[in-house]
């Protein structure tokens, strides 16, 4: 009880400061940076940092990534938040991970376009698939972090970002060395029989965070988890239907009953299935 209290401590700072941040990254972007609107991307820059022409070329793919996203997932689709709205990125100074706010905004450190490391594409699904019944941003409700099917709702993301990447043709930078969309399950098979994958493979599947992912040693477990949530999102895409796994990302808190109810089979079997298709069990 004495750890779960604690933890819960730290996610509430966590979530504090990680807004706090956020607001200070708008602030001096707003004030002190560049902005491109155009189509459905407002994208803010610091002012000096790359040749405005690069910054254009950035815009327009990151106008490509929504219309080939909204155009793969069946777009614009009821349920979408942001179906038919902008999405802001802000490409900020300084060292944090990527993420999306309560808001729909989307942060990504600045270095990470300056050397092509950004996750873009994956941030961009997050907003492209929130939905008008809810989401899982802590911000909201910092307990989100004990509820939410934090393998479903970052393996969609993952998986969709991998998969319209290589339809496409798309550049996607590749976090977690899963190699792609080819071969992300065999590097999560490889993953999930390191040291840490016993640890992570009793989250996939299940409600609630990987509380690894929140400390010191995030980039000892995140390689593992991210390959594994894709592979069994896209296990249960490729086997059951998009559809029906979009169904599931669109009812907020009830993921895991609606997954089981279209493919009439629990989320015990479903696990059991893809392991199997992966050569693990």
């Amino acid at each position: 009880m004495k750890k779960h209290l604690a933890f819960i401590g730290l996610v509430l700072i966590i979530t504090s400061c990680s807004g706090k941040k956020d607001f200070e990254r708008v602030n001096f972007l707003k004030t002190d940076g560049i902005v491109i609107n155009r189509d459905r991307v407002i994208a803010y820059f610091p002012k000096d940092s790359i040749p405005e022409n690069r910054m254009n070329e950035i815009v327009d793919t990151l106008n490509l990534g929504i219309m080939l996203a909204n155009k793969f997932i069946g777009g614009p689709i009821d349920w979408q938040v942001f179906k038919d709205k902008k999405l802001t990125y802000y490409f900020s100074p300084g060292y944090f991970v990527s993420h999306t706010s309560e808001s729909g905004e989307i942060f990504i450190p600045y270095w990470r376009v300056k050397e092509s490391q950004s996750p873009w594409l994956h941030e961009t699904m997050h907003i492209l698939l929130r939905s008008e019944k809810g989401h899982w941003n802590p911000k909201s409700n910092p307990m989100n972090y004990f509820k939410m099917p934090m393998w479903f709702t970052e393996g969609m993301a993952e998986y969709l970002a991998m998969r319209i990447s290589y339809d496409n043709q798309l550049p996607k930078v590749d976090l977690f060395d899963s190699g792609g969309y080819i071969t992300v399950d065999s590097v999560c098979r490889s993953n999930l029989k390191k040291e840490n994958g016993p640890y992570i493979l009793k989250h996939v599947g299940e409600t609630g965070i990987i509380a690894k992912l929140f400390g010191k040693k995030r980039g000892e477990y995140a390689p593992t988890f991210y390959n594994s949530s894709c592979s069994f999102t896209k296990y249960l895409v490729e086997t059951y239907g998009l559809d029906k796994m979009l169904k599931a990302v669109s009812d907020y808190k009830n993921e895991h009953k609606t997954i089981e109810r279209l493919t009439g089979k629990t989320m015990k079997e479903l696990k059991k299935e893809w392991l199997i298709k992966i050569k693990l069990d």
